[in-house]
């Protein structure tokens, strides 16, 4: 049975009936255009930092820490639970480029005012069919296995084109890159220049977690050390 007991003021300990898959995934987006089409113009941006400051949460001991705001019923029947994290400091500036964005949400601050946030934490619900669509991916759940296909999209990806296929399956502790890459041409882009665009995953299936710790923001961001791939997944197309 699910409940929710508390332990101190602020915080909270939810227990699930299953145990949820925990995947860690580092995000490092970027559009540009032409004047940075040279590799040496944006090598700075493509290269993946030794730390990341974190707002997602913490996973230790069997055990997933995630703020209260972060918390949605969601968790009490989802499969996987996703951590986003980003190797950007100008990520949300980056991500608000994107085409239908999920991971841009809207929050209202108590003036009325809306502004626009990442979302750090999700979860998602394998389907009849046992898939799930995450960013330009489809999670689908094979026996015991979790797979990652590649699930394209013109104004999200670019040209050229790729077909959908299967990229991996994701281990227990094996972090996996996957890199790709498209252009969209000012007439796709309602009026606008030539837009490039460059996508770099790192997929880190860190384990599953019955038990649930929601913390009382604010509290303090912590640092986690991005991981070296083990295996990258290259889908990059020389763009002209």
């Amino acid at each position: 049975m699910n409940y929710i007991s508390n332990k101190k003021m602020n915080q909270k300990i939810i227990t699930t009936k299953k145990p949820k898959i925990i995947l860690q995934v580092y995000h490092n987006y970027i559009q540009y255009t032409k004047e940075q089409k040279s590799f040496n113009d944006r090598k700075e941006q493509t290269v993946w930092r030794k730390n990341t400051v974190s707002k997602s949460g913490f996973f230790k001991d069997d055990k997933l820490t995630i703020s209260k705001t972060a918390y949605s019923k969601d968790l009490l029947n989802c499969d996987i639970v996703v951590l986003n994290d980003f190797n950007r400091k100008d990520a949300l500036l980056q991500e608000k480029k994107r085409w239908k964005n999920e991971l841009i949400i809207s929050k209202e601050k108590s003036d009325g005012t809306i502004t626009k946030a990442l979302q750090y934490t999700q979860y998602f619900s394998f389907t009849k069919n046992n898939t799930g669509k995450f960013q330009i991916f489809q999670l689908k759940k094979n026996n015991s296995a979790i797979e990652i296909h590649l699930l394209y999209h013109l104004f999200e990806i670019g040209k050229p084109k790729r077909e959908n296929f299967k990229l991996c399956n994701l281990e227990l502790n094996v972090p996996i890159e996957i890199k790709i890459n498209g252009k969209l041409d000012h007439t796709l882009s309602h009026g606008g220049e030539r837009i490039y665009k460059e996508h770099c995953y790192i997929f880190h299936l860190i384990g599953k977690s019955d038990e649930f710790e929601l913390l009382q923001e604010p509290f303090k961001d912590a640092t986690k050390r991005i991981p070296k791939p083990e295996k990258v997944i290259n889908l990059m197309k020389p763009l002209y």
